[in-house]
């Protein structure tokens, strides 16, 4: 093999080992920006392949440095060394990426070469289709490979596929398995030859077709029973909280109609009009329920009121006020109340966190031409807009304790994206002091 052959296996194994790395990349990352540190995964992901490569000529002196045939759609020739690959590969996304969960380890490292074959397979497809071959299509495929797992991972609907498998137990996880098995069976049953793999390619493809199916099927209904799951958790959780509440105004109900008897007999028995409002007023005082007890009472959403409620008494306890203006129903919203609680949640959090003693912080909703408006204020200073939309940003806080925050408003702008709403941001003035405002709409 001369110079130039072996610099192009070499450049072939650098671009495998470089998509290898933006599937695990794609898979298991948290954070939208490479670091440093994710670049390392590189030299050792190559070491791999170029031993996969060279192991198979080791012994031949005359032979050539890397292995050239059976590595169109793999990393590997022989089934054998691909699976010792993906457990390499698993040990090092399990070390590098701190996996504490082996089932979402293995699961999701099977994810990465289901994705990596898959890829590989529609793109050296694609690349015959056209008439492309030789070379062409050993370093075309491997470029186009590389450009569809980077525009995949900037797509929001492959977060939440890879976030339904790593959350959605065994059903979810068999997504990420199935696809790779059946590629890697069809590469075995055709001795990784690509001329017999492409001849049988329709079939491959329509095994292929029908498991995608499959697993669009599952992850729908494993995530309706997820969605399920959560809003009978949500109810055991929040119900009895509103419950409580409802008790306390039962519970004045008695005092009420004695209340109310009494003013009958002091209109009755007044002398005048002027002593009639007198005694009136002496007897109304203290008996009507709080603006903000109505408004729970008058949400539609008992798990919403109820999740309100007891955050409400997490802030009296902070000596925080709380205010309510609800002019909107979210039952009639599109968007699940478990998706609301998740937003109302992350939102009220912020506001408390950064609110102190003697404080006010309002919660207003209100009914838009194209769905629900929810906002919180609490005074702050003045954000300008380019602020505002960086805290969205991933990983992005201003606590002290980054390791296990910044996720809340950048999960309020994936499920906004997700639900085709709006993220709203804005600074108010309330009685000389300033308010930033974060809320949503939803349909």
């Amino acid at each position: 093999m001369n110079p130039m052959d072996t610099m192009f296996n070499l450049l072939q194994i650098l671009m495998d080992a470089g998509l290898i790395l933006l599937c695990c990349q794609t898979v298991f990352k948290e954070r939208e920006h490479w670091g440093r540190k994710d670049f390392l995964l590189f030299p050792v992901i190559t070491l791999f392949f170029m031993a996969a490569r060279a192991g198979m000529t080791v012994g031949s002196p005359s032979g050539p440095l890397f292995a050239k045939e059976g590595y169109e759609v793999a990393p590997s020739n022989n089934v054998a060394m691909l699976l010792i690959l993906i457990l390499l590969i698993l040990l090092v996304n399990s070390v590098y990426y701190k996996l504490q969960d082996n089932g979402w380890a293995f699961c999701g490292t099977m994810a990465v070469f289901s994705l990596y074959l898959l890829v590989r397979t529609i793109s050296v497809a694609l690349l015959s289709f056209c008439g492309i071959g030789g070379n062409g299509i050993l370093a075309g495929s491997r470029l186009l490979s590389l450009l569809c797992v980077y525009l995949l991972s900037r797509a929001s609907s492959f977060e939440r596929v890879r976030d339904t498998i790593k959350e959605g137990g065994f059903t979810a996880r068999l997504v990420s398995v199935n696809i790779g098995i059946v590629l890697i069976a069809a590469l075995s049953v055709f001795s990784f030859d690509i001329s017999r793999f492409m001849e049988h390619l329709k079939i491959i493809g329509g095994i292929l077709f029908l498991c995608l199916l499959c697993d669009g099927l599952l992850l729908y209904y494993n995530q309706r029973r997820i969605q399920e799951q959560r809003r009978i958790r949500m109810i055991e959780q929040y119900v009895p909280i509103v419950e409580e509440l409802i008790s306390q105004v039962r519970a004045r109900q008695h005092e009420f109609n004695n209340r109310i008897m009494a003013i009958e007999s002091a209109v009755s028995s007044a002398a005048t009009l002027e002593e009639a409002k007198e005694s009136v007023a002496a007897l109304a005082d203290g008996i009507s329920l709080s603006s903000r007890d109505r408004d729970l009472l008058a949400c539609d959403s008992k798990i919403i009121a109820g999740m309100l409620y007891g955050k409400i008494k997490q802030a009296e306890l902070a000596q925080i006020n709380i205010e309510l203006e609800f002019h909107g129903l979210f039952k009639k919203s599109a968007v699940p109340e478990t998706e609301w609680i998740e937003v109302i949640g992350i939102l009220f959090d912020n506001a408390l966190e950064a609110s102190t003693a003697g404080d006010t912080v309002y919660l207003k909703t209100c009914r838009k031409d194209s769905g629900l408006e929810f906002t919180v204020w609490n005074p702050a200073p003045p954000l300008p807009n380019t602020e505002f939309m960086k805290l969205f940003s991933k990983g992005v806080t201003t606590k002290q304790d980054r390791s296990s925050h910044g996720f809340g408003l950048y999960n309020v702008l994936k499920l906004a994206e997700r639900c085709h709403g709006k993220i709203l941001t804005r600074n108010e003035t309330v009685g000389g002091r300033n308010y930033v405002v974060f809320g949503i709409l939803l349909p």
